[in-house]
């Protein structure tokens, strides 16, 4: 088949772009021809088809912007006219079987779906988070409450401007906060999207890596018969699983507010006698580093981003992974690395994380606002690590029976002729 790939953004950014070029790489190696369509931002890869690429607008700092640029730059959230002109144009050209769309909100707009639609194209979303119903796209409030009554989708999407859901960054700063503005904007956005069907009405099938997020989307008013849940993969041939371990347990990944790492602070504070390894970076650094250093919290290391095999050394040594999270966390790639890597994982019982986790073969759980309960089950793994060498096989063993590329191929292939 010959399938347009969609995303905002084309380089390995984040989990979404991350699983975007494996699935790429995969569908490539299958004889299946990849036509990418992104946006002009300054760090995308090149390509053959970069001259259709739609504009890149910059959205962060929008009070510091013209009134023109800020007309340009909201109207397009909404309906990108460029975004969809080009893609239409890449469709005449290339002649594809399927357009694939990959986390397209905020830029590319789902202008794209009905640019292919309109193409008689048959189309596929790949949801990474819960940017289609949710203005934050983390089902979180600005007051930092995960929105368990998803009251936008239901109740309505004034709800989003009441709670300032959406956070803006200042310019020249990472971290985030509550900002009205950007929330009667967000919620307008998410609004006209879901009023309209512009998402429901023009995509003949959504993957959901989750089924915490399928149940989601459903709930919210996507047809069941339209969603369908594949979760992620990971290629265990290119890890060398280690099942002894060093005196330290590890977590990696970004370092923001919903991923919990002041609750693991916190916890680490009673537990002074255990090493904690950050590997990471992002918003929270540096307010988590100076909570190190005022708390005396010596037993935390804070090495910054490492790739590769160098972060891989470092997951094969440790005890075991952690994953915090504190919000509907959707299906986090790391805990798929860690297993790789012959690691079980203690993981935030929210979201999609429990799917992934066997308790008390591949790891074990917690609830995820339960300190108490958090700094219970890091004193026992560190105590066994027995345990943990026996429940690293387990966690290798289940990535190569149930998450390997093949069944992860054969998935995406059935839901492909499914809409073909």
């Amino acid at each position: 088949m010959k399938i347009i790939t969609a995303s905002k953004f084309y380089y390995k950014r984040g989990g979404l772009e991350s699983y975007l070029f494996k699935i790429t790489d995969i569908l490539q190696n299958n004889g299946h021809e990849i036509i990418p369509f992104s946006t002009t931002y300054p760090e995308n890869l090149k390509t053959d088809y970069n001259d259709y690429f739609a504009e890149y607008i910059d959205l962060s700092g929008s009070e510091n912007k013209g009134i023109i640029k800020i007309l340009k730059a909201s109207s397009r959230l909404f309906y990108n006219i460029d975004a969809k002109n080009k893609v239409q144009k890449l469709i005449k050209k290339t002649n594809p079987d399927v357009f694939w769309g990959f986390g397209i909100h905020h830029q590319l707009s789902p202008s794209v779906f009905a640019a292919a639609r309109e193409l008689s194209i048959p189309t596929i979303h790949r949801l990474s988070d819960y940017g289609i119903i949710c203005p934050d796209s983390r089902l979180v409030r600005g007051d930092g409450r995960n929105c368990t009554e998803l009251l936008c989708p239901l109740k309505g999407y004034y709800n989003a401007v009441k709670y300032k859901c959406v956070r803006q960054a200042k310019p020249g700063t990472e971290e985030k906060s509550p900002s009205l503005k950007a929330s009667i904007i967000g919620a307008m956005e998410v609004y006209y999207h879901y009023k309209t069907g512009l998402y429901f009405n023009n995509v003949d099938k959504f993957i959901a890596p989750s089924k915490f997020l399928m149940e989601v989307m459903i709930k919210s008013g996507i047809n069941p018969q339209k969603i369908t849940h594949i979760p992620i993969f990971i290629d265990t041939k290119s890890y060398e699983p280690q099942y002894d371990s060093e005196n330290y347990f590890l977590y990696f990944g970004r370092l923001s507010e919903e991923k919990g790492l002041t609750h693991l602070l916190e916890a680490m504070k009673h537990l002074k006698e255990y090493k904690l390894i950050v590997i990471g970076d992002g918003p929270q650094r540096e307010i988590l580093e100076k909570a190190k250093e005022s708390q005396n919290l010596d037993n935390i290391e804070f090495l910054g981003t490492k790739y590769g095999d160098d972060l891989s050394g470092y997951i094969k040594k440790a005890r075991f992974v952690v994953v915090p999270s504190i919000w509907f966390d959707n299906s986090p790639n790391v805990i798929l690395e860690a297993y790789a890597c012959g690691k079980p994982v203690l993981g935030a019982n929210i979201g999609g994380i429990p799917e992934y986790i066997q308790e008390g073969k591949t790891g074990l759980l917690y609830n995820h606002d339960n300190i108490e309960q958090l700094k219970e089950k890091i004193d026992f793994l560190m105590k066994n690590s027995d345990i943990c060498s026996e429940m690293g096989r387990a966690a290798h063993n289940l990535t190569e029976e149930e998450y390997n590329p093949e069944l992860h191929y054969q998935k995406v292939y059935e839901l492909l002729q499914s809409v073909v």
